[in-house]
């Protein structure tokens, strides 16, 4: 967080340096905005452009946890997911055309995001003889990356804001924590237990986009517990629509 309000106030005062170049006859502005697809990612992204320089300003965006319940297919069943995220971006907007706040536009931009997810329920097969075991997995990110995007934006009756961002390409430093614990036996698990909850926790992260195959897989026997770590270089990708009125 300290390092996002240190790049936000690098790029403020950089843009502050341009103000008296600026043409008299231009009049700051803000767009205040809502982007409806958060949703799905649990959380309400809300999100402001700040206009004090012709064609250029500065845009702060919050996401705010917001849980929702999703069903996905795991292992071929279709399983309720808890998603719950919460999100912080920042970026130094500049138009690439004549007007003022509408046409293509060139972010470079800072974001913090932290997403939760869990799931209950998942049942494997283990042991010999064999047996069936109820886990609840849950998964843990958190990433700090910079990136830039290219959108487009309009307005209707100079009014109603439409911002398309189209390519934002991303580089993130982030941490991944998954962990998988077994609820339906209090004994602790034997050898051969241990090793079938290992294989089938680990094929469940495989499915994990970008990331799953580099997750460290380790196993607590005595607290029946298989847990997943990852901390390093994440690609990541900003496309989306957002809707805002301009005051």
């Amino acid at each position: 967080m300290k390092k996002l309000v240190f790049a936000l106030l690098l790029v403020s005062t950089a843009a502050f340096s341009q103000e008296q170049k600026e043409k008299p006859s231009f009049k700051s502005s803000v767009v205040v905005k809502w982007n409806p697809e958060s949703l799905a990612f649990g959380k309400i992204s809300l999100g402001s452009e700040i206009h004090l320089w012709h064609k250029r300003g500065i845009t702060f965006n919050v996401g705010l946890p917001a849980k929702q319940t999703k069903t996905f297919s795991i292992d071929n069943k279709d399983r309720d997911v808890n998603i719950k995220s919460t999100s912080v971006m920042g970026g130094y907007r500049m138009y690439l055309g004549k007007s003022d706040i509408t046409g293509f536009y060139f972010e470079p931009y800072v974001k913090y995001v932290k997403s939760e997810s869990s799931v209950a329920g998942v049942d494997y097969t283990i042991g010999t003889p064999s047996r069936t075991a109820i886990f609840t997995i849950s998964n843990d990110y958190k990433g700090f990356g910079v990136g830039a995007q290219l959108g487009l934006q309009f307005m209707i009756a100079k009014r109603i804001a439409f911002d398309m961002f189209l390519i934002g390409p991303e580089a993130n430093s982030s941490k991944e924590e998954m962990k998988a614990v077994e609820t339906s036996n209090s004994l602790p698990w034997n050898m051969i237990e241990t090793n079938d909850a290992k294989a089938k926790v680990q094929e469940f992260a495989n499915d994990i986009p970008l990331i799953g195959k580099k997750l460290e897989i380790t196993v607590d026997q005595a607290n029946k517990t298989v847990r997943g770590n990852y901390s390093g270089f994440m690609p990541g990708f900003r496309a989306g629509v957002s809707v805002g009125i301009r005051f």
